[in-house]
């Protein structure tokens, strides 16, 4: 498959797993590598954040790593061409009903958007660093 750069920003909540093409502007809230016994290989895994304040986790193979080396907890970007697939599980670090996977032809590149931006945008929605923080601690044994 070809790598596709497309124009138009889908927000998170309107995500869906029918295509591969999706272009997203995102935060990434949380970062971190998990370790699997069945398949033995780490993933990276991400919270993402739009602009809405709709969160979604990604999830990324050691094999792709270097597609996401740019996305780093609290700067802005511009993500494409990824996976969306059905959350499922016991252990869902969102509510979101799809997760990200980052694929051989994703791409991240650099947003201009800063946080102060987004505050203003959307006053009603702040959040700060300690509210995500509690929230993605109680999600860790909270089956949604």
């Amino acid at each position: 498959m070809a790598m596709v750069r497309n124009s138009e920003i889908t927000m998170l909540n309107n995500l869906k797993p029918y295509k591969t093409t999706w272009k997203v502007e995102v935060k990434v809230l949380h970062s971190w590598t998990q370790h699997s016994n069945y398949s033995g290989e780490d993933t990276f895994e991400f919270i993402l954040e739009d602009r809405m304040g709709s969160e979604i986790h990604c999830t990324c193979k050691s094999a792709f790593l270097g597609r996401v080396k740019n996305l780093q907890v609290d700067q802005w970007k511009f993500l494409e061409n990824f996976l969306v697939y059905p959350a499922t599980g016991i252990y869902r670090p969102t509510r979101h009903l799809y997760k990200m996977s980052i694929t051989a032809n994703s791409i991240v590149t650099s947003s201009t958007l800063t946080t102060c931006e987004v505050c203003l945008v959307d006053q009603h929605n702040e959040r700060s660093s300690e509210d995500v923080s509690a929230s993605f601690s109680k999600a860790q044994g909270k089956r949604w």
